[in-house]
């Protein structure tokens, strides 16, 4: 390591911080319920009820009729508990977030004075109290899973990094790393790269000559959690029937690994900028604003943004071995949401960057402390991190408003990203919760002319205007969606009744039909439903 071998923390750079989260995160206590809050929380019958906690283990995290997927046990039965003690009160979670985000910061603190000077590791918590990509995970209550691994992901670090340098490696040391990385994994799905976390670690130590390596510690170490790790992917396939993550997000459909890997490079700018000037926020990012097609230039700008922060890391190496680690640790926590390996659900999403920015404010923090141990450069360090801590903080008050309830963060994320469909989309849903599908189906309507490629957009505009007696203006609307999504079972069954309705029994027969030839078997009685109708008298 870098720094002395022990630096105890400082109270008053505790008091610091805590003050920091205060000011960035205390005002999510007067928020309600947004986003994805509604069904998980608010809707979730799942946890209305407390139960013990290997009952959240046998199910899903979202709740079945939301097409239930991911599988993050921990989170699931942290919210049915809180939902016990507060009656369903927003104010309950939100502190849950608070308390969960002063944890954190003072984990990354107290994980920085194992790799930094002191004044390295304060500059790091203190950046990572204030980052305004954050908000995301600590405004919105569904962000505990977040919060929650990349808590139990530093403090493994933390825990690996103080094992090798006492050469405490032991039995009882292993066994906390798996329970760690059990609790990583059951948050978030990005927890299962904690081992690789730990391996970055091993390369710094090595590096740094702190500790005299014993192989055969270090390999039993990482043995062990590979076993956990394989039992936890065990887990998720016996409650959820597989390993991924859920349906490709929108403008991966149907993209195998070099055309999701030409789609994503360009997001890598994006990575950047909200992890290292994060002035411009959204709680969507979607076609054709963000993502959706390839592009060869927007490609080679993305190699170009991976090539300066391998720059970055060479220049680092000779002034701090910290600082291509956490370059390091940003790419690795970065790959699990890259959509490389295998689809996630969404291209880009502020709460996924939480435990990259781990990685980001330790490379800063080893930065400011290379420039401020200086002497020609301590007050252009000093003064330059000040900045940023305050416009930070200002920036993470601020955004936290936005979060305050659904319709404010809908109304919002168009603001933020009007070139993209989802805001549309999303506020199209808002409308119709609220009673207004007249200005929901234009809403719509906008998000269909930005993109064609989500046949939900469809599907719901199309029963907006079903519900109103529609059906010949909703035909045209399904049948974009059901050429989007074939083998989509509710869309297909909107367009037969609507067939049926205005009189097109054949052109019902022949959806239903096509159906059956998808594989969908329950469309065989939709036959025969139509070819009664067809023989039925008139004004039967």
């Amino acid at each position: 390591m870098t720094g002395p071998a022990r630096i105890r923390p400082a109270p008053a750079a505790l008091f610091l911080l805590l003050g920091l989260v205060l000011i960035s995160t205390a005002r999510s206590l007067g928020s309600g319920l947004a986003f994805d809050d509604v069904p998980i929380v608010a809707e979730n019958g799942q946890i209305h009820a407390l139960a013990a906690p290997w009952v959240y283990a046998l199910q899903s995290y979202w709740p079945p009729d939301n097409l239930g997927d991911a599988y993050r046990p921990w989170t699931i039965w942290w919210f049915a508990i809180q939902w016990a003690l507060g009656g369903g009160a927003p104010w309950l979670f939100h502190l849950g977030n608070l308390a969960l985000t002063a944890a954190l910061t003072t984990a990354v603190y107290l994980l920085g004075l194992e790799l930094l000077p002191s004044v390295g590791a304060i500059a790091a918590a203190a950046l990572f109290a204030v980052h305004p990509v954050h908000v995301e995970a600590t405004g919105n209550v569904v962000g505990q899973g977040e919060l929650w691994m990349t808590l139990f992901s530093v403090l493994a670090a933390l825990a690996y990094v103080r094992a090798r340098r006492n050469d405490s490696l032991d039995a009882r040391t292993r066994i906390g790393l798996g329970v760690l990385l059990v609790l990583a994994a059951a948050s978030k799905e990005q927890g299962f790269v904690l081992p690789g976390m730990l391996l970055l670690i091993e390369w710094l130590v090595r590096r740094t000559g702190d500790t005299v390596p014993r192989p055969r510690a270090v390999a039993t170490t990482f043995i062990v959690l590979a076993v956990v790790s394989t039992g936890l992917l065990a887990a998720r396939y016996a409650v959820l029937g597989d390993l991924g993550g859920g349906p490709p997000a929108a403008g991966l459909e149907g993209q195998g690994l070099l055309g999701r890997s030409s789609i994503m490079l360009p997001i890598v700018l994006d990575w950047a900028r909200l992890l290292i000037w994060p002035a411009a926020l959204s709680a969507q990012y979607s076609p054709p604003a963000t993502g959706g097609t390839a592009s060869l230039t927007l490609a080679i700008m993305g190699v170009a943004g991976l090539a300066g922060f391998g720059m970055l890391a060479g220049w680092g190496n000779s002034r701090s071995r910290v600082i291509p680690f956490g370059i390091a640790w940003t790419a690795l926590a970065l790959l699990p949401v890259s959509n490389v390996a295998f689809p996630t659900g969404v291209l880009l999403a502020e709460r996924t960057l939480l435990l990259p920015s781990v990685g980001i404010v330790l490379a800063a923090g080893a930065i400011f402390a290379h420039l401020g141990l200086e002497t020609r450069l301590r007050r252009v360090a000093i003064g330059g991190l000040a900045v940023l801590i305050v416009l930070g903080a200002a920036r993470s008050y601020s955004r936290q408003a936005v979060w305050r309830d659904n319709p404010t963060l809908v109304a919002q994320t168009i603001i933020d990203q009007p070139g993209g469909y989802r805001g549309y989309f999303i506020f199209g849903r808002e409308l119709v919760r609220r009673g207004d599908p007249t200005r929901a189906a234009a809403m719509y309507r906008l998000a269909a002319d930005r993109y064609a490629g989500d046949y939900r957009v469809f599907e719901e505009w199309g029963q907006i205007l079903r519900a109103e007696n529609r059906c010949g203006d909703a035909i045209p609307i399904f049948e974009r969606g059901l050429r989007v999504y074939p083998d989509g079972t509710v869309i297909r069954s909107r367009l037969f009744e609507c067939l049926l309705t205005i009189g097109r029994v054949d052109d019902a027969i022949t959806i239903a039909e096509a159906g059956i030839a998808r594989g969908l078997p329950e469309f065989a009685k939709s036959v025969e439903r139509a070819q009664r109708a067809r023989t039925a008298p008139p004004n039967h």
